[in-house]
């Protein structure tokens, strides 16, 4: 769900689905109060929706990919579209894998990333060069089987907070601060303990309104201290 306020003809809407597809509309083709709704995009059979910003037209676009790879470029390289058009292809995906994170690189923050056994780190947008959309991208995080696949990649300020909820209900709220800075092909640090049945499902960083959201009964697991060493 996305807030408007309004439908500037400055602003657009950027969607990505898993297998890739890049798509960007003017978000005033979505003005609209049809109680049906709008057709937003055309979606393959065995494709899904992952994501959608809104953008000015004029930022960076990031990418990235269960099994740890992401792709930065302009978003000047995704051509305006109508509504029910499918989109262009902005990342070339290796044989399993698929896209699980999308957002929008400004000239602020640092890139979060975590992993589905609760293994997350901090990495400067400055590693990520921009390239031609349709690439194959770098490595964003170092996975294995103690970190699990990545489950997703968020834009942060140190000061921001993170909500980590896993598969079967358990939510955590920790400090993107206490999450450490490490190169992109760093496997992070244990921010969320899980156990055998327990994968990381959701992560949001919480708008300061959202802040009071509860707070973690064992602040022992809130972050552990098992980094990596930065092989780059």
């Amino acid at each position: 769900v996305m807030a408007i306020k309004d439908y500037s003809p400055d602003y657009f809407l950027i969607t990505a689905t898993k297998k890739g597809i890049m798509k960007k509309t003017a978000l005033q083709e979505y003005d609209s109060s049809r109680r049906d709704g709008l057709i937003a995009l055309t979606l393959d059979e065995d494709d899904e929706l992952i994501g959608v910003k809104l953008t000015q037209g004029v930022d960076d676009i990031l990418l990235a990919t269960k099994n740890g790879i992401a792709i930065r470029f302009a978003e000047s390289d995704v051509r305006y579209m109508g509504r029910t058009a499918r989109g262009v292809k902005g990342i070339r995906l290796e044989a399993n894998d698929e896209v699980v994170g999308m957002d929008v690189i400004g000239d602020e923050g640092e890139l979060l990333s975590m992993s589905t056994n609760g293994f997350a780190k901090r990495t400067n947008l400055k590693e990520f060069r921009v390239q031609g959309r349709g690439g194959k991208g770098i490595i964003v995080m170092k996975l294995n089987d103690k970190t699990g696949s990545l489950v997703g990649i968020k834009v942060v300020q140190v000061e921001d907070q993170l909500m980590v909820i896993t598969n079967n209900g358990i939510m955590l709220r920790i400090q993107v601060e206490s999450i450490s800075n490490q190169g992109r092909s760093a496997q992070g640090v244990m921010a969320m303990r899980t156990g055998a049945s327990s994968v990381v499902a959701f992560a949001k960083v919480l708008m300061k309104d959202e802040e009071e959201i509860g707070e973690s009964e064992d602040d022992e697991d809130s972050v552990g201290s098992e980094e990596s060493e930065d092989d780059d």
